[in-house]
């Protein structure tokens, strides 16, 4: 029985074990003469058909390989490795490649053999992925963005932002150039995959690195699409017409004009759907509100971003006009390189705001708000190469802004028991002017030793805004003192107002690089700063005479703040192609002075800080790294935390400066680890930061006689922090159905200090998220993009501890589309948004938003396209935010975008020239 036994399972495995070597291709692969055991080599199986890629692999420490076997079809197996010649062999269903034995021929000793392998669709060269787009099938007429989406280890979400290699990718260049200010979505969304050789992924070192060669660890995860040579001497662009019910409408067109290095481009969108975005780096270029603030050591921060020529967040039906033209050129043997751009948007709107708050204080506000928008920009960009060791590049950049709007206000504060002790009506119009002109310069010299070298660099930056308006406002508060018929008095307000502030900058620094040895290097420089600030606002009440020529000095100011700063820096750079190391010693001499013209004081102080900073990285391979930072920084006030400006077209809230304020020292640790395969397109970040603000600068709240009075403090003997912590991990699920997906996790955890009614509130915050994508993108049949985000919030507050927003929070958005053959596609857009009551808002919030479409391809090459679509489908669109900040809940409700029908008509057009 026991021999029965061992037969049948020799039976059931041995059968198993030729049906698995059937159904796989393995193998070893070593040089054919030395017979050395070859890793890492690049395996790939492409369909021998059209040379699509189907699988890939490498080989391990011991030269061993394994894929899956395709069922049906006939495939071409190809094996590569460096300073060696190609392998190929077809690959046919009926055969065993279970056992393969790969033979590899150094190139040295190749003479007179040629192997042909066909297109590679994937090679590492250094620290650089390439792609070769004509590997991976795309739609026809696709574009860029697009053909992104279907490589291996990169994604793109709805808003057009890149992810490589678990990485934001903030460049997009065209043949290694900027192409309209490197705005990435300029580049992918207009530019036909057809006319794309290859793409690269890099990080791209800092411009002071690349120059001097000294790694400084700042690095920008980049994309580089290169263009076929024919695809650089022609024209093409995209035309766009939509209209729909309501009176919506949208346009686009962009042209581009490629001649060999020249490059022009023209491009303009218009619309009221919320349509005519651009991104962050787009409007940092052009004058918008990039939210991106910069330290004194170069690092950035990101806030929360805003388009203002977008439509999206304004209060009502977005009116919206984005234009730009770009000119790039290079001269005698790229000695010169020219870079000049232009940008015009005008953005305008109205509706309606409602704003309740709750917690330490309790108010509502309605508003009617009408604004208008536009701003003109011009930028230019001029390198020039005078040899090999001499560079210099030059970057200037003016804009004028027009603002204007007119708010009419309603609002009113409560007790605790929701008893009214303030009611205000106000009515402002405000014209403001803003002009911004900055100029900078950069130049290198390298000296013949390697790694020696000096560098200058000097700015000149200028803001001014100059304005007027005019405010109407009552105020009626039971809380002061009644007059002797016992009634409450109203305070009536009718005043105009002239502003005028300026922002002078200039600044100068030297830096010399010398090398200690062949990976130690040794830095110094030092810098100066002067910044000028000014802001005079008066406030004249009108006349006997009809006349606004009686100055209100409570509610006017003429104030100065200047700075000046001495910077003076030391650091040690040890480099390896593993590991990299600096410290960075930077020590800050900063003097400041301010003056009040109308109370005729002023206040002189001088602070020397220090502001160490450590980063570390170490590569254990060229896809998996680990990198750490620290920085310590000393927080100056800022002008409009000093300045003490009293604003009465708020009269229940009052903002005050503080001249006595004191820097607040800030610790903050940074580590992040990726890892990253190349040849599954799969992926794993986890990274977490802590910051610690000592004697922090905060914004305390007193309540006075029913208003509130907001100063800014020191809340000495206190650190605030903050806690975050996020990992993610990226993979497919099945390459033969096109499916991946990637789970992310996030938690936040924050101790924050202020001051209300003179008492200390402790504010403690916990944030937990898990973000759940699932895809399937194939452009045949169904194709999806979902998302799934439940997260759950706490906050509690020492001095509010009845009121809290604790609650669970579910978020889902995505795509969904179908193909019906190559032309017809039928699709949806979704978003859902369920909030649960809290004790600070009692009623629940639940939101789900369709957009559903057809469209359909015509022409012989499908260039022309009929997209029918419905935004809103449901109707459901409701304009609601919440928020939570110091123990104060705010809950939002505007107009905004609802349903809409609308047929849009796009052209895609290209002519090469000979």
């Amino acid at each position: 029985m026991k021999r029965v036994l061992q037969i049948l399972l020799f039976f059931v495995f041995g059968v198993h074990g030729i049906a698995l070597g059937q159904s796989k291709i393995a193998g070893k692969i070593s040089d054919v003469k030395d017979q050395v055991k070859l890793s890492d080599a690049t395996v790939m199986l492409l369909t021998a058909k059209d040379s699509i890629l189907t699988g890939f692999t490498r080989s391990d420490e011991n030269g061993l390989f394994s894929l899956s076997k395709p069922d049906t079809g006939s495939y071409l197996l190809i094996v590569s490795y460096p300073k060696y010649g190609d392998y190929y062999t077809e690959i046919s269903k009926d055969k065993d490649y279970s056992k393969l034995a790969v033979g590899l021929t150094k190139t040295a000793t190749l003479l007179e053999e040629v192997i042909v392998t066909g297109r590679i669709p994937i090679t590492i060269k250094g620290d650089t992925t390439e792609y070769d787009a004509g590997s991976f099938k795309v739609e026809k007429n696709a574009k860029v963005e697009d053909l992104l989406k279907v490589l291996p280890g990169i994604t793109v979400d709805a808003s057009g932002k890149i992810t490589a290699q678990g990485k934001t990718v903030k460049k997009v260049l065209v043949d290694g150039e900027e192409f309209f200010g490197d705005d990435p979505t300029l580049v992918t969304r207009n530019i036909r995959s057809d006319m794309v050789d290859k793409v690269q992924v890099y990080e791209k070192k800092s411009e002071q690195a690349e120059r001097t060669g000294v790694d400084d660890g700042q690095r920008e995860q980049t994309i580089n699409v290169k263009l076929k040579d024919g695809a650089k001497n022609g024209m093409f662009g995209k035309a766009l017409l939509g209209g729909g019910t309501s009176d919506y409408y949208m346009g686009q067109l962009m042209l581009n004009k490629f001649k060999g290095s020249q490059k022009i481009s023209v491009y303009g969108l218009f619309g009221n759907n919320g349509t005519t975005s651009m991104n962050w780096q787009d409007a940092q270029k052009y004058g918008g509100d990039s939210g991106v603030s910069y330290g004194d050591d170069g690092s950035m921060s990101w806030t929360n971003f805003t388009d203002p020529f977008s439509g999206q967040g304004v209060i009502g039906i977005p009116r919206a006009i984005n234009s730009g033209v770009n000119f790039s050129d290079k001269f005698n043997k790229d000695k010169h390189n020219v870079n000049i751009n232009y940008k015009y948007g005008r953005l305008s709107s109205d509706g309606d705001d409602e704003t309740i708050s709750t917690g330490l204080i309790n108010n509502k506000s309605t508003k009617s708000v009408d604004t208008e928008n536009d701003q003109h920009r011009a930028n230019l960009k001029y390198d020039l190469n005078f040899d090999s060791l001499n560079t210099l590049t030059i970057r200037g950049g003016a804009s004028r802004k027009n603002l204007w709007s007119d708010n009419k206000r309603e609002a009113y504060q409560f007790t605790q028991n929701m008893d009214t002790t303030v009611a205000e009506k106000t009515h402002e119009t405000i014209k403001n002017t803003i002009n911004e002109l900055n100029f900078s310069t950069y130049f290198t010299h390298k000296f013949k030793k390697k790694g020696r070298s000096f560098t200058f660099d000097g700015q000149v930056r200028r803001t001014e805004m100059i304005g007027d308006g005019y405010l109407f406002s009552e105020v009626k508060n039971s809380l002061a003192k009644k007059d002797t018929a016992g009634y409450t008095p109203i305070d009536s307000t009718d005043q105009r107002k002239e502003r005028n502030n300026k922002n002078e900058v200039l600044g100068a620094s030297v830096s010399y690089t010398e090398p200690l040895s062949k990976v130690w290097n040794l830095v110094v420089g030092t810098g100066i700063e002067s910044s000028n600030n000014s802001s005079r606002v008066e406030s004249f009440n009108k006349g006997a005479d009809g006349g606004y020529n009686d100055l209100d000095s409570r509610f006017s100011n003429n104030y100065d703040f200047d700075r000046r700063s001495s910077r003076y820096k030391l650091a040690i750079v040890h480099t390896t192609d593993k590991f990299k190391f600096t410290v960075a010693n930077n020590f800050n001499n900063d003097k400041l002075k301010q003056y009040n013209y109308y109370s005729q004081e002023g206040l002189s102080r001088s602070y020397f800080t220090y502001n160490p900073n450590v980063s570390a990285g170490y590569s254990f391979t060229k896809t998996k790294g680990l990198w750490l930072n620290y920085t310590g920084k000393n927080q100056l006030p800022s002008m409009t935390q000093i300045q003490p400006i009293l604003d009465n077209s708020d009269q229940i809230n009052r903002y005050l400066g503080n001249e006595n304020l004191k820097p607040s020292f800030r610790n903050s640790l940074n580590i992040n680890y990726n890892s990253f395969r190349i040849l599954t397109g799969s992926y794993v970040y986890a990274g977490g930061n802590i910051t610690l603000d000592k004697n922090p600068i905060t914004q305390n709240i007193d309540t006075i006689k029913g208003l509130n009075i907001y100063t800014w403090n020191n809340v000495k003997g206190k650190t605030n922090t903050s806690v975050n912590i996020w990992s993610g991990y990226h993979f497919k699920l099945s390459k033969k159905l096109g499916l991946s997906n990637s789970p992310q996790f996030y938690l936040n955890m924050s101790d924050n200090y202020n001051l209300f009614n003179q008492q200390l509130n402790k504010v403690n915050t916990t944030n937990f998220n898990f973000t759940y994508n699932f895809k399937r993108d194939t452009k045949t049949g169904l194709n999806f993009d979902l998302n799934f985000s439940p997260q759950y919030r706490l906050m509690k507050s020492s001095l509010e501890r009845n009121t809290n927003s604790n609650g669970f929070v579910f978020g889902s958005n995505g795509s969904v589309e179908y193909f019906i053959g190559k032309t017809f596609k039928v699709y949806t857009n979704y978003s859902y948004t369920y909030e649960a009551a809290t004790k600070a808002f009692d009623q629940k919030f639940e939101q789900f938003l369709l957009h559903p479409g057809v469209s359909k391809k015509f022409l012989k090459n499908e260039s022309l396209m009929l997209d029918f679509m419905i935004n809103d489908v449901l109707d459901q669109n409701k304009g609601f935010s919440r928020s939570a900040s110091t123990s104060i809940f705010t809950q939002r409700r505007y107009d905004t975008i609802r349903r809409y029908y609308m047929l849009k008509l796009s052209w895609d057009f290209t002519k090469m020239f000979l």
